[in-house]
């Protein structure tokens, strides 16, 4: 428990600094360019996070694996790490390709007139694509403190890149995705520096059946994680599209202040789910590290719901300026919904390290149902807010009694045993 609670520090202490540098970032891009072109950025650098989904499961994989692996040595882990590379690097080139070949369909998609902020955008997934593996692999093994450091590299490079690019140069929204692409590039140098002691061992032959296991076990990660991946970014890029310019502006302001209260206390994901892995594993007890990790990050999400709905104009114009003040109505509820969803990550990555797949159903209808009321219902910027607020409080009341009748029906077997 003690280890446990240090290793949270720890990363919130790493993964919370670099959120500081993430929305000095978004501080520094929203007082530089209008609230058209910051609209325009966001809903395109939210398809980053999605098309990036794939790959962040890496490090719910690893982690589930990399425990016997790492037991006998480091020379199957570097082998795990080369062919997941190699395998990465097809997979960005499809993507790039695809992307580039899309370009027209893209841009009246989003109704921009240039075709570089897309090129751009391309360039950041590839690499986006890339970064995830050293990292996957530094969680896996509980390498937390290079983990945490390597976690700031991304937002401290995005935000020198945003002052040097977007506000002294004056490149607009090229700017901004052209310093995003360079963070995932200058991230995936230092991930990769990070392992260069699993880069000197010698390979050797990963387990029989290994890579079809893990196929298996991906699948419902790929669901899971991209289904939260949706729930977070999808809409702000619908809003995008159907509203005016200026509410998508106004929306955008909203939803990337409103995420902190899903990305403040998503960074104790991190430790709890190898921790349950390892656990499972070792066949030790796990529930207590459920209920911790809820509680913690009920308080976290909490705190963040409060001073927004308390205070929202007031923080708006602390953080990206008067002209942002009327998405005050917005900041509201999108903070709610982003707070519940973050308590439904909790469950979802619990569920995902004791390979209990029964959240899957429920989340998916969810977000089925956001989307068919989103096509069918987006007058307004407020209409889009209020239907993710609903999705995202369905999926997580049915989640978490699911959890709940789960865990007294495991008690009350185990007694009966006794």
């Amino acid at each position: 428990m003690r280890r446990f609670i240090r290793n949270n520090i720890i990363i919130l202490a790493f993964f919370n600094s670099a959120s500081v540098f993430n929305y000095l970032f978004q501080v520094v891009v929203g007082r530089s360019i209008s609230t058209i072109d910051y609209g325009i950025f966001n809903s395109l650098f939210a398809m980053v996070s999605i098309f990036s989904a794939p790959v962040s499961i890496l490090h719910i994989v690893f982690s589930r694996f990399i425990v016997n692996l790492s037991l006998s040595g480091m020379g199957k882990v570097k082998t795990l790490l080369v062919k997941s590379f190699k395998i990465m690097l097809v997979f960005s080139g499809v993507i790039l390709l695809s992307g580039i070949v899309a370009i027209p369909l893209i841009k009246d998609f989003f109704h921009i007139e240039e075709a570089t902020p897309i090129l751009l955008l391309l360039a950041t997934i590839c690499f986006s694509l890339l970064f995830p593996i050293p990292f996957a692999i530094l969680e896996g093994l509980h390498r937390f403190t290079r983990l945490g450091i390597g976690s700031g590299c991304s937002p401290l490079t995005r935000f020198l890149g945003a002052l040097l690019f977007v506000t002294v140069l004056g490149w607009g929204v090229n700017g901004a995705l052209l310093t995003a692409s360079v963070a995932s590039a200058f991230t995936l140098a230092f991930g990769i520096w990070s392992l260069k002691d699993i880069l000197k061992s010698s390979s050797e032959s990963l387990p029989d059946g290994m890579f079809r296991d893990m196929a298996r076990y991906s699948g419902p990660v790929l669901i899971a994680t991209t289904m939260t991946m949706v729930l977070g970014n999808i809409d702000i890029s619908l809003v995008r599209h159907y509203c005016t310019p200026e509410e998508a502006g106004l929306y955008a302001t909203a939803a990337i202040l409103g995420r902190i209260a899903l990305f403040l206390p998503s960074t104790l994901l991190t430790v709890l789910f190898p921790s349950i892995a390892k656990a499972r594993e070792l066949g030790e007890k796990d529930k207590y590290l459920l209920w911790t990790s809820l509680s913690l990050t009920a308080f976290l999400a909490l705190a963040v719901v409060l001073l927004f709905n308390l205070w929202p104009e007031q923080l708006i114009s602390l953080f990206l300026g008067d002209k942002h003040r009327e998405a005050a109505s917005l900041l509201k509820i999108i903070s709610i919904a982003m707070g519940i969803l973050s308590l439904a990550n909790v469950i979802v990555s619990y569920s995902l390290a004791r390979s209990n797949y029964d959240f899957l159903f429920p989340l998916v209808a969810g977000v089925i149902l956001m989307i068919i009321l989103i096509l069918n219902y987006h007058d307004t910027a407020t209409t889009i807010a209020y239907i993710m607020l609903l999705s995202v409080s369905s999926i997580f009341i049915i989640i978490f009694v699911q959890l709940f009748f789960k865990t007294i029906n495991a008690s009350t077997a185990t007694q009966k045993r006794i």
